[in-house]
């Protein structure tokens, strides 16, 4: 098991202020899918999560972890078929680790187990206009230069959150004084270089100038002054201002920003494997939404022409 302190980094790193005794144990597991996979904070918690309720559910059962045990638990929680490949991934991720990284005699539990459907979402994102009213609104609050600045960035380069907020001076490529991409290293630690648009450009000089190996975008007063805000922080404060602002506050959170960015690109006619690039994508796939999400609007455009 790790050390205490090791382990107080990687609770606070991830986001959980006071950790079950179920995930206690998991501290490891936690730092290698950070630090070796380079998993997002926010997707190492959710692993998280779903490992201390499968524990807790073969305690209260009295079960051995096999496929029978994840049959009863789907059973039961009778979750939608996206909630259903989230929890099979980490328990599939975490007895892979057991057995490949630790070197113990375990077996997937999810062998054989069918991974449901789930179906492709569109994505929701706001308009340019929405936008507006949604900076104005965010333009209230105490931190306003903060905020406001890390959302026109987001919409202005596409970056998942966990990337913006762990951005530090010396990823920010200048040419004449001003900043034109960021070196950002995304899921799989896999490094790409962001092209910025003028927006994030306005964003980031509104800032100041970049300092080596400071975070670019920190608290500016307070007891907090310098320090890296929280992504829960972040969508908490995005929300509440959607909400001033009359907006549904579902389509103003950081993920959906980037999805306004991806969809704005599609729709301009950039070619769908720029796109993936940018969005640090590993497979065309993923992307391939975007441009079906396109062709909706349009499809909407033109079902609203009157009929004659």
């Amino acid at each position: 098991m790790a050390e205490p302190t090791t382990q107080g980094v990687i609770w606070k790193t991830i986001g959980v202020k006071k950790p079950e005794k179920g995930l206690l144990p998991l501290a490891p597991y936690a730092e290698y899918l950070l630090l070796e996979r380079g998993y997002s904070p926010r997707g190492v918690r959710r692993y998280l999560q779903d490992l201390a309720l499968w524990f807790r559910f073969l305690e209260a059962r009295a079960l051995p972890p096999g496929p029978e045990a994840v049959r009863a638990i789907l059973l039961e929680e009778r979750w939608a078929p996206r909630r259903v490949q989230g929890f099979l991934a980490a328990l599939r991720s975490y007895y892979r680790y057991l057995a490949q990284v630790r070197g113990e005699a375990v077996a997937d539990p999810t062998e054989g187990i069918g991974r449901p459907k789930a179906g492709r979402r569109l994505p929701l994102h706001p308009a340019p206009e929405e936008l507006l009213r949604f900076l104005e609104a965010l333009a209230q609050e105490k931190e306003a230069r903060l905020l406001t600045a890390l959302a026109r960035f987001l919409y202005g380069t596409g970056l998942r959150i966990s990337e913006a907020l762990s951005l530090k001076g010396k990823n920010i490529v200048q040419e004449g004084g001003r900043p034109v991409a960021v070196r950002v290293v995304g899921k799989g630690n896999k490094e790409r270089l962001v092209p910025l648009s003028r927006t994030a450009q306005s964003a980031l000089l509104e800032l100041g100038p970049p300092q080596g190996n400071v975070n670019v975008f920190t608290f500016a007063q307070g007891r907090y002054r310098g320090r890296v805000p929280s992504a829960r922080y972040v969508e908490a404060k995005f929300r509440e201002a959607a909400l001033r602002a009359g907006l549904d506050p579902r389509r103003f959170t950081p993920h959906k920003l980037r999805h306004a960015y991806a969809t704005f690109l599609v729709e301009r006619g950039v070619q769908l494997d720029a796109v993936k690039d940018l969005l640090g994508h590993e497979s065309i796939a993923t992307t391939q939404i975007y441009l079906h999400a396109s062709r909706e609007r349009l499809k909407e455009a033109a079902s609203r022409l009157p009929d004659l």
